[in-house]
């Protein structure tokens, strides 16, 4: 029984190793942090459109099209920097009953999971942590690669009530505000050490 559980470990850390070996062959990307890379778009009661930006995040890019397997994104996403520019939207989105900013400062969206469509087209199936709950998110994608430089651009579409999002008797109401919300991605990243 010992020499089983010893051959299990020793299975089990060359098993890991290899696969954090595989992890470090895939190139890092460095992200152009602009304005314009993660924007949302949703809709006031009344149905009227408008949009908002998440500008302040932190991205970790591993990505190789020949190697999806081994590919993994993570966004940290700074709440406090989601705004609209609409003055009376920016004073109430941070607070409890919207992002409440104050006890959930962040959001992250983790994938390990890609899916190639053909072409340019791929989907990250990952999970988005956002006040505290975590749901799949799956976000299709194109991606365009020359030489060092990639550009993705890509969208999904949440729904705010699944995150608590004006998730209370007073606000879940679509005459207060839309349950969808867009969010997009407008991404250029540089390869590190290309």
């Amino acid at each position: 029984m010992m020499q089983f559980l010893r051959s299990l470990v020793l299975v089990t850390m060359v098993t890991s190793l290899a696969a954090s070996e595989a992890r470090a062959a895939v190139p890092g990307w460095s992200v152009a942090k602009t304005p314009d890379t993660i924007t949302w778009d949703g809709t006031e009661g009344g149905g009227k459109a408008f949009t908002g930006r998440c500008e302040a995040f932190d991205a970790e890019i591993t990505f190789d099209p020949g190697d999806l397997e081994h590919s993994s994104v993570k966004v940290v996403i700074d709440m406090a920097s989601c705004l609209t520019g609409d003055t009376q939207k920016d004073a109430y989105l941070p607070q409890e009953g919207w992002f409440d900013v104050a006890a959930f400062p962040k959001a992250v969206f983790e994938a390990v999971k890609f899916r190639h469509e053909g072409g340019n087209k791929y989907v990250a199936d990952g999970t988005l942590t956002l006040r505290g709950v975590t749901k799949p998110v799956s976000l299709p994608f194109a991606l365009d690669i020359d030489g060092a430089k990639a550009h993705v651009v890509g969208e999904t579409t949440l729904k705010r009530l699944i995150f608590g999002v004006g998730a209370s008797s007073q606000l879940a109401s679509s005459d207060v505000a839309g349950p969808d919300v867009r969010v997009k991605i407008d991404l250029r990243a540089t390869r590190n050490g290309g």
